[in-house]
């Protein structure tokens, strides 16, 4: 469960607009690199047909779906329950952020190209 949670955090890094799609269209073979307020790294691999992959740091791995709409991204794991939080647009590729996690830390973002 507290995988699931830190999974969950990464929902908070994808705000409203024409521009909502953009982040997650630009993810699309690529990855995005989160960065835990604990120094622990997730990787996150998302899909054109809404589904998504967390690769943890123990090499567990979550899969389930997601939906943008609202200024929000949605997450369902597979067997656990939807997560929505704010979503960040107009990043792109190369680009690394700082925002707050769906725990209230900080947490850092890079899209990196490839998978």
């Amino acid at each position: 469960m507290k995988k699931l949670a830190v999974a969950l955090a990464f929902g908070a890094v994808l705000t409203t607009g024409a521009a909502f799609a953009d982040t997650v269209q630009n993810g699309y073979g690529n990855t995005f690199v989160i960065t835990a307020a604990n120094g622990a790294v997730l990787r996150y691999h998302f899909n054109a047909d809404n589904t998504f992959t967390l690769f943890a740091p123990d090499a567990s791995q979550v899969s389930g779906a997601y939906e943008v709409a609202n200024g929000q991204i949605c997450l369902t794991p597979a067997g656990g329950e939807r997560a929505c939080t704010s979503y960040v647009g107009d990043k792109n590729v190369g680009d690394t952020w700082t925002q707050t996690g769906a725990d209230g830390s900080q947490i850092t973002v890079t899209l990196q190209a490839g998978r």
